[in-house]
């Protein structure tokens, strides 16, 4: 999936820092929120802020609303709207006075977040906000290409100074990539469904018998959604199908033009204009096809909506729509041209099995992905984590400097581990107990990356790789002196090897010398091994003051070795996952593991190979780097297989995306401890075909969370798949059993771990403060 400034504040006349209030608990609900939009026409955005103001107040979230022109249809359906008129100009001197009434207004409700919702809620609430001190939100809904270009650039320079910028696509993300906005300051979070877009209901208009209705939904109002393509289309497909009726819902000022070219064509017997209409589900049920011919398009609504009530899609391929409609979902064809969006009406015309595959598919995924209860979550979440930036900021200047003294009660924790660079499981982990800690009221983390960037004029020595190891070391250890002075607890990450010696071993001497409580957080399936190798690890292991490990099976192992170790479990990186049912299961895999002999790639292949000699239309992709990559397609290609992708390494921002996109999750380790990808596969209900490494069994429940095999056996493996794949109800049990296991290594479930561990290292310490401090 796509997912958060490095600008200079402008000199505003009310300090940032006025406004700072006191961290939130980790678990209390944020606000007061305030959200904002141009006005309440009936589009697509507008609805959108009613839904989420509505969902957020059913969650218990203190909403104020807050528009720029109070009209549409509908403002009655909210209650205290403020209204902040700029007196139909962004730059004149109404405009000017209204930002600060409106930064006084958000003042004086005591506002945690805001959030503006269009192009000119961002220009209007995104300088409001900051001159109040206030975190800010804004949203890019569409493409950019409906702005002007001076438009777009006013909007870019404004999400520069914005805290996160929520877009409903990636496409739309990928606008803002492309100009400049960084990575990590987008947040994909997409439309919501409420849950009458799911409900049975009747019919708006009677059905006829042997009548079939096509519809559009959309305003009458601008070009790009392409009414005059959907009726030259209906002109040649009435010639063809004579039992045919259009249906366009909406309004106007394009409406009466429409209506002459419809009488022009000859086919104003065969289209009904129905109007703005309030009961879009019950036009929908009234439909046998919905059809979305724009342009342009971030986050169809009406395709979303059309989803939802089981009604099959023809669109366009543009933006969005093609993240809404891939995996046969929808029928998409290139915009702009008649002769394929007519060819594929008449497909769905003439094939009934067709229209009722892809309702079916497309009604689970948008269920799974867009209810109101979901992304109103996700926007609850997106609030909790800015509102607590800004509080964590109030307390120390720099998450990423330990060598503050400690703030008030709060214990400071360095995470010493590898960086994103690495794109592997540490990093990972690392970055999202980073993340999470984040405005915690009893922890602060800070992290110490493993491997520091380099100095101006060495970064040449980061693509030479024995040469950057030898002059990566004194800065690494220069680091560690620097940023472990005051943490109360040191958490390194470890694996085993050289990869011991050259990252936990030099930390740990640091955090002894400097006298601080050391975690070693100890994560490689070759610990046995490693241990009876390595006095070394074995005295390092020994002498930490806790040794915590991902899994029940290195507790064991390191019990062997007369170690002591606590389970703590991997946290699954919750936004990027969506659950989805996959009905039908389609032969669509896909494997998340390096191209290392341990990870056993050539297995799958093979395995992959004897599926495909059952299903031709198989598919495996393969997500991940490494040194034998060669080797695997080396062997693709003497297997003569077709359909194997290889996908490469695949970052956090996009892997929720892989996943979504097949069906079952394929794993062929020999060696493994607590695999994350195991994990991610639970998260987005792909079934589980894996070999059983030591310690997978500890992770994975034969027929109950997935299907075991030994390692090394391919046909073994071969055989688990095609299980699934012919036996709905097993994979369904697999799917929902491994959802609910899942539940174990959420945020909420492992941060309560986390915070009793530290607490327990700390404790002494916190008693001899409390002890000097009163005399005794």
């Amino acid at each position: 999936m796509k997912s958060l400034t490095d600008q200079t504040e402008p000199d505003l006349a009310i300090s940032a820092t006025s406004q700072v209030s006191e961290p939130i608990p980790p678990n209390a609900m944020p606000g007061p929120i305030f959200l904002m939009v141009n006005s309440l026409e009936t589009g697509g955005t507008e609805r959108q802020f009613v839904e989420i103001s509505r969902a957020l107040q059913s969650r218990g979230v203190s909403v104020h609303l807050g528009c720029l022109l109070k009209r549409g249809g509908f403002v009655g359906e909210l209650d205290e709207l403020g209204e902040f008129d700029l007196g139909g100009s962004l730059y004149g001197l109404k405009s000017l006075r209204k930002r600060w009434q409106l930064a006084r207004h958000l003042r004086s409700l005591g506002i945690r977040a805001a959030h503006a919702f269009d192009f000119y809620a961002n220009l209007t609430l995104i300088p409001a906000a900051k001159l109040a001190g206030i975190p800010v939100i804004g949203s890019h809904r569409q493409l950019g290409d409906l702005l002007t270009p001076m438009q777009f650039r006013a909007q870019i320079a404004a999400f520069r100074f914005c805290d996160r910028v929520v877009c409903n696509s990636y496409a739309a993300a990928e606008r803002l990539f492309q100009a400049g906005i960084r990575e990590d300051k987008v947040v994909i979070v997409g439309n919501a469904l409420p849950e009458a877009a799911f409900a049975i209901v009747a019919p708006a208009l009677p059905r006829r018998n042997g009548v079939f209705r096509v519809g559009m939904i959309a305003r009458m109002n601008a070009e790009y959604k392409n009414h005059r393509g959907f009726l030259r289309v209906a002109k040649r497909l009435v010639e063809r199908f004579p039992n045919l009726e259009f249906v366009l819902v909406g309004d106007g000022p394009l409406r009466t033009e429409l209506e002459r070219e419809t009488a022009a064509f000859g086919i104003h017997e065969q289209v009904r204009f129905l109007g703005d209409r309030r009961d879009i589900p019950a036009v929908l049920r009234s439909l046998d096809l919905s059809v979305i011919p724009s342009t342009s398009e971030s986050l169809s609504n009406v395709m979303l909506e059309s989803m939802a009530a089981g009604v099959p899609v023809v669109a366009t391929a543009v933006g969005g729509s093609v993240e809404l409609g891939g995996d046969d979902r929808a029928l998409l064809v290139p915009a702009g041209n008649d002769d394929e969006l007519t060819k594929a009406v008449a497909r769905a015309i003439e094939n009934d099995g067709l229209r009722s595959r892809m309702a079916v598919r497309a009604q689970d995924f948008v269920r799974s992905h867009f209810s109101v209860e979901h992304i109103s979550a996700q926007y609850e979440e997106l609030y909790r984590r800015v509102i607590g930036q800004q509080a964590d900021a109030a307390h120390t200047s720099s998450v990423a400097d330990v060598s503050r003294p400690r703030v008030g009660s709060r214990i400071r924790v360095a995470l010493v581990a590898p960086s994103l660079g690495y794109v592997g499981g540490q990093a990972v982990q690392a970055d999202l107990l980073l993340r999470h800690w984040s405005g915690d009221s009893q922890i602060v983390a800070a992290f110490v990356p493993v491997d520091p960037e380099f100095p101006l004029g060495l970064g040449w020595a980061s693509r030479v790789p024995f040469l950057r190891t030898v002059l990566r070391q004194p800065f690494y250890i220069w680091k560690l002196w620097k940023n472990l002075r005051h943490a109360d607890v040191v958490h390194i990450f470890s694996a085993s090897y050289t990869s011991f010696l050259l990252a936990p071993l030099p930390a740990w001497m640091v955090a002894k010398a400097l006298r601080k409580k050391t975690l070693i957080n100890y994560r490689s399936g070759e610990a046995r091994d490693h241990l009876q190798r390595s006095p070394i690890a074995r005295h390092v292991l020994s002498n930490a003051n806790m040794l915590v490990v991902p899994s029940g099976y290195l507790v064991d192992v390191f019990r062997e070795f007369g170690l002591q170790a606590q389970v703590v479990p991997n946290i699954i990186d919750l936004p990027q996952f969506r659950y989805r049912r996959r009905i039908p299961l389609r032969p669509h895999l896909i494997c998340t593991r390096g191209f290392h002999l341990y990870y056993g790639i050539d297995v799958v292949v093979r395995a992959f190979a004897e599926v495909q000699k059952i299903y031709p239309e198989a598919k495996l992709d393969l997500a991940g780097r490494g040194d034998l990559e060669n080797n695997i397609r080396d062997l693709v290609k003497l297997l003569h297989l077709s359909n194997v992708n290889f996908l490469g390494a695949v970052g956090r921002r996009d892997i929720g995306r892989v996943y979504d996109a097949a069906d079952i999750f394929v794993n062929a380790s020999n060696l493994d401890n607590m695999p994350v990808s195991v994990l991610e596969a639970f998260a987005a209900g792909t079934p589980v075909a894996t070999t059983e490494p030591a310690g997978m069994n500890y992770l994975v429940t034969h027929e109950r969370t997935g299907l075991l095999s030994p390692p090394g056996d391919a046909p073994g493996l071969a055989q688990n798949i095609l299980r699934i794949l012919q036996e709905p109800g097993l994979a369904a049990r697999l799917a929902e059993n491994a959802l609910e296991e899942s539940h174990r290594y959420h945020w909420a479930a492992v941060r309560d771990q986390w915070q009793t561990i530290y607490a327990g290292l700390t404790s002494d310490d916190r008693r001899s403060e409390s002890a000097a401090g009163t005399g005794l």
